[in-house]
């Protein structure tokens, strides 16, 4: 038996220690005047003044420091259900309706995608009209597409925006044509996932936006970012995670809430009595998915250590990615490494499990067989050369 660290049985609570109670400061850490009402990070104090002027400031810096965005720039904003598309939308109303130059400058499109398959009919369109209701009161116009619909025809976006027909019985189905059914939850998340951020882009590019907000908060970051390493996309971490996706040439899918925790926007929300779409979920066993895993280990973690998230994704930040990468995958669009003189782990991993599920002739010479096996694993390479590793995985679950 292996018996390093061993000795560090004692010294648990010196190497790593759990979140403890501890005595909070009886003024603002910020105004060092007012009683605090909020406590975030289980030891930062604040009042609710100096809340919701950091907040706000927190959200202008992000997209301040990026300098991406110039006036009168068209944006997609993608709203979703919960605290946090509600807290952008009001970041981007307050933000445009100043009159100082501060004020936010570029024209904001809102889209709702319907993929809440677990409804019926009488939820899915209470689901449509909260929506409608909530980004109609901040003055923007909402828009509408199915996630089926377009994953079963993805080039007809024109006619699917806003259209009458949301959600239907055989959405499901519609599903099922492009994905295998039969597929992993795992591969299926991916999958999704890569269909909706082609979607954005589709979408944005029918309305000549050059930028996609997305509401991924720190904790979502977090948790994509342990299940993207898993899942073998470690050399995209930097732009999976990161504040901008910038592998299209032509639009920018943007985090701006990336910093935010979902307490500090579910308390501001609150303050600002903003109210959030909300649906019923079905049950989930995280343990069906590496997505699911990861996000469960990440919260469970972060109860006990609330340095987690932020140290997760300080940490993925750091992770740089060799855009001098000439190849870009066909499903992902993210670079892809090409070496004509060394073999690279990718290669290596592909050829040892298509060595392994190869059966051989006996009867052949050991030189025959391994001529026979280069062949094959040479004809099947070329197929997938425009694949990165991950997206090799799951390009079989594809109905194509």
């Amino acid at each position: 038996m292996c018996s390093v660290g061993d000795d560090f049985d004692n010294q648990t609570e010196k190497l790593m220690q759990k979140a403890t109670l501890t005595k909070l400061s009886d003024t603002c850490n910020k105004c060092r005047a007012e009683k605090p009402c909020i406590v975030l990070r289980g030891k930062d104090t604040y009042c609710k003044n100096c809340f919701l002027i950091n907040t706000v400031h927190k959200f202008k810096a992000s997209l301040g420091k990026s300098r991406l965005i110039h006036l009168n720039d068209r944006v997609l904003v993608w709203y979703q259900i919960g605290h946090p598309s509600v807290a952008l939308l009001h970041f981007l109303r307050t933000g445009l309706d100043l009159s100082t130059p501060k004020k936010l400058r570029f024209h904001p499109i809102i889209l709702f995608v319907y993929d809440q398959y677990q409804l019926n009919n009488k939820e899915g369109k209470e689901l449509i009209e909260n929506a409608k209701r909530i980004v109609s009161s901040f003055g923007f116009d909402c828009n509408f597409i199915s996630f089926a619909d377009y994953v079963s025809n993805p080039e007809n976006v024109p006619n699917l925006l806003n259209s009458e027909s949301l959600f239907a019985e055989n959405d499901i189905e519609k599903l099922n044509l492009v994905i295998h059914k039969t597929s992993s939850r795992t591969n299926r998340n991916d999958i999704k996932s890569l269909l909706r951020k082609k979607l954005l882009i589709d979408v944005a590019k029918y309305w000549k936006c050059k930028f996609v907000f997305t509401p991924e908060i720190s904790i979502d970051i977090a948790s994509n970012l342990l299940s993207n390493i898993s899942l073998g996309r470690g050399s995209h971490v930097s732009i999976d995670t990161g504040f901008c996706d910038d592998r299209d040439d032509e639009v920018r899918i943007l985090k701006p809430l990336r910093q935010f925790d979902m307490k500090e926007l579910a308390l501001y929300n609150n303050f600002n009595r903003l109210e959030s779409l909300s649906v019923r979920k079905s049950a989930v066993n995280p343990y069906s998915s590496v997505q699911d895993l990861m996000a469960k280990f990440v919260i469970e973690l972060q109860k006990d250590f609330p340095a987690t998230v932020t140290t997760i994704v300080k940490t993925g930040d750091k992770l740089s990615l060799d855009k001098n990468a000439e190849v870009k995958c066909k499903l992902c669009k993210g670079p892809v490494s090409v070496s004509d003189d060394l073999v690279t782990s990718q290669q290596s991993t592909n050829f040892s499990r298509f060595v392994s599920n190869e059966l051989v002739d006996c009867n052949k010479s050991r030189q025959e067989r391994f001529s026979t096996i280069c062949n094959k694993f040479d004809q099947t390479n070329n197929e997938n050369e425009l694949l990165c590793y991950s997206c090799t995985r799951i390009y079989g679950n594809f109905m194509l």
